[in-house]
């Protein structure tokens, strides 16, 4: 499962409309991986809902200690210290049009993973002084980018005990279990939580129910079905 993180803020408006969320453009991918032996560039287009003109943003952040309780973002101001440059950072994205988004591994993977997460967002231009001003939230959306160690090592302890799932992240690179399921029958199944855990980190969720669970195991490499 491929989840798009989508985020809210405030920003000022002209005029008053009755519904203030919108959502006007869209992103054609939420993940994007590197890794050592595969390409050094990868697109994702931002495809326009909207009959009016958007201007786009995209801010880098580096995550520090994912996935950890003291997780924190490093802005990306200059892309010479970074691993990664997302081109373009601002752009206008004509109205019912698609626009390319590019990112690029500026540097070879090494031995720790890294972590980004960049933030497309709209910006608000041409506020007139003399027109009517009110509050409108913008929706945009994060896409996570992972660069995967030059040599992964995939190793974690998981566990069910009733509803209680447990993953212990002993490797150097993340793992996503996704598309778990408890089926009661084959046309009775629950859905159950999407875990991503990251290297060092322990992750827990609670199941729909204390039945056995099953998940597809993604490393990076490839997706391995297992129950618990």
């Amino acid at each position: 499962m491929t989840k798009l993180w989508a985020f809210a803020f405030i920003g000022f408006f002209i005029g008053a409309f009755p519904n203030a969320a919108r959502a006007d453009f869209l992103v054609t991918s939420a993940i994007i991986e590197f890794t050592a032996d595969g390409p050094r560039q990868q697109d994702i287009e931002i495809v326009s809902r909207s009959k009016d003109n958007d201007y786009i943003q995209a801010d880098v952040s580096e995550i520090v200690h994912p996935g950890a309780p003291d997780e924190s973002r490093r802005l990306i101001t200059d892309p010479d210290g970074s691993a990664l440059l997302d081109t373009p950072t601002k752009t206008v994205l004509s109205g019912g049009g698609r626009k390319v988004m590019r990112f690029v591994l500026l540097k070879n993977p090494d031995e720790k993973e890294h972590i980004y997460r960049v933030a497309i967002k709209p910006v608000i231009k041409g506020v007139n002084n003399n027109a009517k001003v009110g509050l409108k939230i913008l929706v945009g959306y994060e896409v996570l980018v992972i660069i995967r160690p030059v040599t992964p090592h995939v190793a974690y302890e998981a566990q069910r005990q009733g509803q209680t799932f447990t993953v212990t992240n002993t490797g150097n690179t993340n793992i996503l279990f996704q598309s778990g399921q408890q089926c009661k029958a084959s046309n009775d199944c629950a859905l159950a939580p999407v875990v991503r855990v990251y290297p060092g980190q322990t992750a827990q969720v609670t199941l729909p129910s204390p039945s056995s669970v099953s998940y597809s195991v993604w490393d990076g490499t490839e997706a391995t079905e297992k129950s618990y």
